[in-house]
This record gives structure tokens, sequence and C-alpha cells, in this order.
């Protein structure tokens, strides 16, 4: 390995971790941003808020699907300070072993230390990365769960509210027809 294999090694772990979650990341902020903006347009246009119940499953729905948002953004920016540290880590090694020259070959020693270092930290990146993509999809999922049940509860009152509205319409020209023909008869 030299110094030129090292850089492309560097580049490669860089990559890795910014390539692994920021097409992700970008899908799954898009989906939660659309499910936001399809509720509010849902909460306007069908379930009428002012007849609807239960309207603390709908908030805590929102809550969860905008912590899951914070939780993939927050993510992100571990993904970029961990790829940012990586090359501080080569660099640094770079420098401290006076390395400046692409042919340069490095020892085996060299080679163990520099993997030693860069290994256990892109490992534990990558797996704290991975908790917390997992915890923003549970997150966002329990909210998608729970705006859901708010739609259903309030789609299933409504219909039953209109089907009594019907019912009693019909009862009362029902009456006003037994009404008219009990004054027809006096």
């Amino acid at each position: 390995m030299n110094v030129k294999d090292l850089k492309d090694y560097k580049d490669n772990c860089y990559s890795a971790l910014s390539r692994d979650l920021t097409e992700f990341e970008k899908n799954f902020l898009l989906v939660s941003g659309g499910i936001l903006t399809f509720s509010i347009t849902l909460i306007k246009d069908i379930i009428k808020i002012a007849n609807a119940q239960y309207l603390i499953l709908l908030f805590i729905g929102w809550g969860l699907i905008i912590i899951s948002i914070w939780i993939m953004m927050h993510a992100f920016l571990k993904s970029a300070n961990a790829s940012d540290t990586l090359w501080n880590i080569t660099d640094d090694f770079i420098d401290k072993n006076l390395l400046y020259k692409n042919e340069t070959d490095l020892t085996d020693d060299q080679c163990k230390e520099i993997k030693g270092k860069i290994g256990p930290f892109l490992n534990a990146s990558k797996m704290s990365l991975k908790r917390s993509r997992n915890l923003a999809v549970n997150v966002f999922v329990a909210g998608v769960f729970i705006f859901a049940s708010f739609v259903c509860i309030n789609l299933l009152m409504e219909k039953d509210l209109n089907l009594k509205s019907e019912s009693a319409i019909k009862e009362i020209h029902v009456n006003d027809t037994l009404i008219l023909k009990n004054q027809n008869n006096e």
C-alpha cells in the first residue's frame, strides 16, 4: 500500500458514509413532508376540524412525524461529521508520518496503524447511523399509524352522522306525509 492507495481508501470510506445515507435520507424527508402536506389537506378538505373527535391523535401523529424528520436530519449531520472525521484521521496520519508523495510506500506497521484508527471509527459511525435511521423510521411509522387512526375514527363518525341525518330526514318526510293525510281527512 502506498500513499495514493491510502488516499483512495479515504475517499472510498467518505463516499461509503455519504452515499449510504444520502439517498435514503432524501427520500425519507420527501415522503415525510408529503405525508404532512397530505394530512393537512385531508383535514382541511375532508375531515372538518370543527367536527373532528380525538384531536389529540392528530397532534400526536403530526408530532411523531416531525420528530422522525428531525431524527433523520440529525443522522444526515452525523454522517457528514463522521465523513469529515475520517478525512481528518487520514490527513493527520499523513502529516504525522510525512507521507506527502503519492508513490511512497507505507510500512506494515503504518498500514496497521491507519487501519486501526479508521476501521473502528467507520464501523461505530455506520452502526450509529443505522440506529438513527431505524429510530426515525419507527417513529415515522408510529406517527402515520396514529394519524391514520385519527382519520379512520373521524371518517366513520362522519359517516354515522350522515346516516343518522338521512334517517332523520326520511322520518320527517314520513311524519309530514302522515300529518298531511290526517289534516286532509279532518
